[in-house]
């Protein structure tokens, strides 16, 4: 029998208002580390532009299940099959420690399609749209104690922490919130797109 990968120790609370506003839907949402040991909460994506790197915190992840459902968020992409990488892209993550709770807020552009920060953008003639059944927002984490991880001051983005496996990257834990949808549509990607979560066990 196989080991299924377990999420990590600890305990992060997510609350969520979406909305839609100026062709965006909005996602206003905060985190609370109600667990016992400070966690790394995926926060921001590193960008590259013109030579300068930045942060960029309205880089979300976004895939379709075969349910119908549309997971948002920000959380640890898959390889698309076939895709040779010499490290998997990571989030940046802020440093929450007991008690303490991050204000966020997340604007994704409408139409909602999906995307990856491992794939470019396709023409329009390359989706399918898809009628939603719901909507999955998720935020991932790790704990900042957790030993295949090392973690250290991004540079170029103050109070965000750059973070990197040593090894395997070990399973990262999820705040969830699932909402209702009505006349929402994704645009479903045709390309070989992985539309499953190995490193967050809490999204299988």
């Amino acid at each position: 029998m196989l080991d299924m990968p377990r999420a990590p120790y600890g305990d992060l609370h997510l609350v969520c208002r979406p909305d839609r506003a100026d062709r965006h839907l909005v996602f206003p949402y905060e985190v609370t580390n109600a667990g016992p040991v400070p966690l790394l909460v995926m926060d921001a994506w590193p960008r590259t532009a013109e030579g300068s790197r930045s942060a960029d915190p309205d880089l979300a992840q976004v895939l379709l299940r075969d349910d119908g459902i549309a997971v948002v968020g920000k959380f640890v992409p898959a390889v698309p099959p076939g895709m040779r990488i010499a490290a998997p892209l990571l989030p940046l993550c802020t440093v929450l420690r007991p008690t303490e709770t991050l204000m966020r807020e997340l604007r994704i552009p409408l139409p909602l399609a999906e995307q990856s920060p491992y794939l470019p953008e396709l023409r329009l003639s390359s989706y399918r749209p898809r009628e939603l059944r719901g909507v999955l927002f998720a935020i991932g984490w790790w704990p900042l104690a957790q030993p295949e991880l090392v973690a250290g001051p991004a540079a170029f983005a103050p109070g965000l922490q750059v973070v990197a496996p040593i090894g395997a990257l070990p399973p990262a834990g999820t705040a969830i919130q699932r909402f209702p949808t009505t006349k929402l549509e994704i645009l479903r990607r045709s390309d070989a797109f992985p539309r499953e979560v190995p490193a967050h066990p809490d999204l299988a």
